[in-house]
């Protein structure tokens, strides 16, 4: 196969070396950060398209981590956070509309009793947990691994797979993402493989009475779209309920974008505290911590404190209304979930013709893609799943015009704009075929040298 053109990034990689010099890894986010050579700035967006500052168009599947659920630039959207700006901003005083969209997100979510809101999805998983060691008067909780709440310290502890022994009969150590995280913080943070349940039941036993909160997400949002078992979210309902714990569904990935309802209204387990965030808004920073009456008016004076100078600003809290009011009134789920459905028909056609074994995981609307036979369904069954094919195949999908994470930790995300237009998934199709026929080459010319 014929190279194919490499894009040219010449204005990005400038933009790169300047950027350095006054914002570390030159970006405001570390994740954002691709390589020397790599990291693109975007010019604009609009609809399931992003366009770099060198011009490269790319049919988006990372849409901001999963929030610009409608596409970018979503000119209904926009109109509403315009009307928002005329409020005034920010007063640190409450306005009616965050009245408006709280009954909004009570009529979708039946789990949303009372809500709260919050700028961002850390602050409002921080917010649940606080609430929760409020509510029971106890520090502990309980975390899934594989699961991502955040970036904040009581979240940021994993399972270090890299030096765990499988032979063992020892879990792997808990570990921090990174430094700068207080080791006595460890002491509080408990592990459990997603989807074994006896696991689940030992680890009740044994610390079940301490906890505050479990929480967990049904679809991890970085952990390639891997779902828990309806069975396994239901036994922790059940044991949350036993052992006096409040049971936490992080939501801020799949919120509003699997169904109406989250993902725990397919599962049909009811939370007793719940977080939004992503596609609550189409992209305006906003979040949303909801829950049980009894749990969520423990935010008062003497009980669990909650706030923010931006919560609920004027232009975040008007993109709110419109968007979660298409998302309820129009068929918009419906399209961009019929678009996830297509796509990967149209990837496992191309797959199936070259006789590459591959699995998918999640749900239409934000999918993780394995290379084998049956995809992982835990933390530590993907962390010895070999991923190096997705992880070249998605080098090659960036210089043919597609973006997506790249590495296999995050989902593909759809958005409504993708199912409108129809060369969305031309394009993305065609880009996948050249990429898969690539990365074969690349494999094949590997083990020649090998």
């Amino acid at each position: 196969m014929a190279p194919i053109a490499k894009r040219d990034l010449t204005k990005s990689n400038a933009q790169f070396r300047k950027a350095l010099k006054r914002l570390p890894l030159g970006v405001a986010s570390t994740f954002r950060y691709w390589g020397d050579d790599r990291t693109i700035y975007v010019d604009h967006g609009k609809g399931g398209r992003t366009w770099d500052i060198d011009g490269n168009c790319y049919v988006d599947y990372r849409l901001g981590y999963g929030p610009a659920i409608l596409g970018y630039a979503d000119d209904r959207v926009d109109a509403a956070a315009r009307r928002g700006m005329e409020v005034g901003g920010v007063f640190a005083l409450s306005t009616e509309r965050e009245l408006a969209v709280a009954d909004r997100i009570a009529g979708m979510v039946p789990a949303a009793e009372l809500v709260r809101f919050s700028n961002s999805g850390t602050e409002a998983v921080m917010a649940a947990l606080r609430l929760a060691r409020a509510h029971t008067g106890r520090d502990s909780y309980l975390l899934v691994e594989g699961g991502y709440h955040g970036l904040f310290d009581a979240a940021m502890w994993m399972a270090n797979m890299e030096d765990w022994d499988t032979r063992s009969n020892r879990d792997p150590e808990v570990v921090s993402y990174g430094q700068g995280i207080p080791r006595t913080l460890k002491e509080l943070a408990h592990l459990v493989p997603m989807n074994n349940c006896e696991r689940l039941e030992d680890t009740f036993r044994r610390h079940g009475n301490t906890l505050a909160a479990m929480l967990i997400e049904p679809i991890q949002g970085n952990c390639c779209a891997i779902s828990a078992d309806v069975e396994y979210v239901q036994l922790a309902r059940r044991l949350c309920d036993e052992y006096g714990v409040l049971l936490i569904i992080d939501e801020v990935k799949t919120g509003f974008r699997v169904g109406k309802g989250g993902i725990q209204g397919i599962m049909g387990v009811t939370p007793d505290i719940t977080t939004f965030a992503k596609a609550v808004a189409n992209g305006y920073p906003i979040a949303v911590v909801a829950g049980r009456e009894e749990v969520m008016r423990t935010f008062r004076y003497g009980g669990a404190s909650h706030g923010g100078t931006y919560t609920a600003h004027s232009v975040s809290l008007a993109a709110a209304e419109e968007c979660l009011r298409i998302l309820d009134e129009t068929p918009a789920l419906e399209t961009l979930a019929s678009y996830g459905e297509r796509l990967m028909a149209g990837i496992s056609k191309i797959l199936d013709a070259r006789k590459i074994v591959h699995s998918y995981t999640g749900h239409p609307s934000m999918f993780g893609l394995f290379f084998a036979e049956k995809a992982p369904n835990n933390y530590r069954d993907w962390k010895k799943s070999d991923y190096s094919f997705y992880d070249q195949m998605a080098y090659h999908l960036h210089d043919l015009g597609v973006i997506c994470e790249p590495d296999s930790r995050e989902p593909w995300f759809m958005c409504e704009a993708h199912g409108l237009d129809e060369s969305c998934l031309t394009d993305t199709l065609k880009a996948v075929e050249t990429a898969v026929d690539l990365t074969l080459e690349h494999f094949e010319e590997e083990a020649k040298h090998a």
